[in-house]
């Protein structure tokens, strides 16, 4: 049996060709896992709904390289492909933040990862959203949790209601996809001389897909795919 036909079988039975990631097992308390997976998915029903109380948005915070990731091209066999270094890796943050049913994104650019950037993030998205409360999905980040934060939540609790992911579990948080597709595409393979240009590539990306739920299934649709291959293998 040839390499094709080996192949096409493994393919026809839900097979396909990836490479391993590290996993958090050991880490994490699987039981808190699965919890949060329920509820997700219970808000997301909700958020979907044609008379949903809140808008339900993802968070997360993405650094950007000056120092580009490289990934696979076409050279010629053995020629190892070499791409400049900038020197000094500066490294802005994207505060993002997407929402589940519209696939619209927010995107304020921050220095750094801080708690006075999310609490700037938290009083843009209100302004976004006014009129209408926000649940939004974040991790345990310790910036997450300064002291003006929780005292901004209080005061703000009719307008954002945080749902605190459990810790290490950025499967559960949708955005982490989009963050890691945007890193391998629209910036891999590109040295940007100017910090201004590496921003307004990632603005310009963004914007290319903000709204386009449709484009976006392996950011929205992984847990349904997830869920098939369970049910499948379950059967």
């Amino acid at each position: 049996m040839g390499d094709d036909q080996i192949r096409r079988l493994l393919k026809d039975e839900g097979f396909s060709f990836q490479r391993p990631k590290h996993t958090l097992q050991g880490k994490r308390d699987e039981a808190a896992l699965e919890r949060g997976r329920q509820q997700l998915q219970e808000r997301k029903q909700q958020a979907l709904g044609p008379n949903a109380a809140f808008a339900l948005v993802f968070q997360d915070e993405v650094e950007i390289h000056k120092l580009p990731a490289w990934t696979r091209v076409w050279a010629e066999v053995g020629s190892q492909p070499e791409g400049p270094s900038p020197g000094k890796n500066e490294k802005p943050v994207i505060d993002g933040g997407i929402d589940y049913l519209k696939g619209t994104i927010s995107y304020p650019v921050a220095a750094t990862k801080s708690g006075v950037n999310f609490l700037a993030f938290l009083v843009a998205l209100v302004a976004v959203y006014v009129g209408r409360q926000v649940v939004l999905v974040c991790d345990n980040g310790r910036f997450h949790t300064t002291k003006a934060v929780p005292a901004w939540l209080e005061a703000n609790r009719d307008k954002v209601e945080i749902y605190w992911l459990p810790p290490y579990s950025p499967s559960l948080n949708l955005i982490e996809r989009l963050g890691g597709h945007r890193q391998r595409t629209g910036l891999a393979n590109v040295l940007f001389t100017q910090l201004d240009d590496l921003v307004a590539a990632a603005r310009r990306g963004l914007e290319d897909i903000n709204g386009q739920r449709c484009r976006r299934g392996f950011v929205f649709n992984q847990d349904d795919i997830l869920g098939k291959k369970q049910a499948r293998l379950a059967g």
